[in-house]
């Protein structure tokens, strides 16, 4: 009687390169999605040989997924709290039970409580300064940022830009007279935030409404 032994060993090479190509396309995926995110670090797989030394095609696996932290492309996002690094280095966060983050996303709000915050509410730390001129003092320890009242001036608007795209084929709005509380009676409404020189935000409307063919 002869016997015949089934091996696994081509199923098993298939689905370790089904794994290891999955597990790429959601780096890719995570990539793109991700374009547009400021801070975010694009990242790649590296793959490897299921067995060290052995023949080709005994299967491949994830030998780890690297970062890349080179510098992105600064851009001019026309709000004073945010920040850019150019070369090497994070910012340091902190969370409200003292844990510490890090980020390379600069998009800073002040809180409430003047406090330097990020969008997800974590703190910024940075070193204590003090004297004339401010100096670090040597081994402090970081602590949160706060602006004190007063450091920065508000500063009123003064100009502003608007960008619109009106359609040749609208017809003139059937309600007559214009009334902004009445949707019929303009064509479109575009909106700008300014700020008075307390720092409150207020709102211009700018009303198109269609007069003739």
């Amino acid at each position: 009687m002869t016997y015949f032994r089934r091996t696994t060993w081509p199923f098993s090479q298939a689905v370790s390169g089904l794994n290891a190509a999955a597990t790429n396309l959601d780096v890719i995926g995570n990539n793109i999605a991700n374009s547009a995110t400021y801070g975010f670090k694009s990242g790649s797989v590296s793959f490897a040989d299921m067995f060290a030394g052995s023949q080709v095609g005994l299967g491949v696996k994830v030998a780890g997924i690297t970062q890349n932290f080179n510098g992105g492309t600064t851009t001019n996002t026309n709000r004073a709290m945010d920040i850019a690094i150019s070369q090497n280095g994070f910012f340091r966060m902190q969370d409200a039970d003292g844990g510490i983050f890090y980020t390379r996303n600069g998009q800073f709000i002040m809180d409430a409580n003047r406090n330097i915050t990020n969008m997800q509410g974590l703190s910024l730390t940075g070193y204590p300064a003090a004297g004339s001129p401010p100096t670090i003092q040597q081994g402090a320890d970081p602590v949160p940022l706060s602006i004190p009242e007063g450091m920065m001036n508000a500063k009123a608007s003064t100009s502003g830009n608007m960008v619109a795209n009106l359609k040749s084929t609208h017809k003139p709005p059937a309600v007559t007279p214009f009334d902004p509380n009445k949707t019929d009676s303009f064509n479109y409404v575009n909106t700008i935030t300014t700020y008075d020189t307390l720092g409150n935000a207020h709102n211009i409307n700018a009303y198109f409404v269609k007069t003739a063919d």
